[in-house]
């Protein structure tokens, strides 16, 4: 993957994140996961998530918070997201 499309990429799930605040307020950290290896002959690509959940806590109405959710391809075939919705 391309630098400028890691950073695009870095920049949607992060506003995804923020316009998702409500939702997360109440959740504690998810623990990162260890990689795992793409099935054996596949090419298919694979995401790999540092944290699927993060736990902004109190925060005062009205504020600008955000997290980085870091995003990395472990398959063998180009990784391709297309549509990013909040959760």
């Amino acid at each position: 993957m391309k630098q400028k499309d890691a950073m695009m990429l870095m920049v949607a799930v992060g506003l995804s994140a923020v316009l998702t605040l409500p939702a997360l307020a109440q959740h504690p950290p998810a623990q990162p996961q260890a990689p795992q290896a793409a099935p054996v002959g596949s090419k298919m690509p694979r995401i790999q998530v540092s944290a699927e959940e993060f736990d902004f806590g109190r925060t005062p109405q009205g504020s600008t918070i955000s997290h980085v959710f870091w995003l990395k391809n472990i398959g063998e075939d180009t990784l391709r997201i297309t549509d990013v919705k909040p959760g």
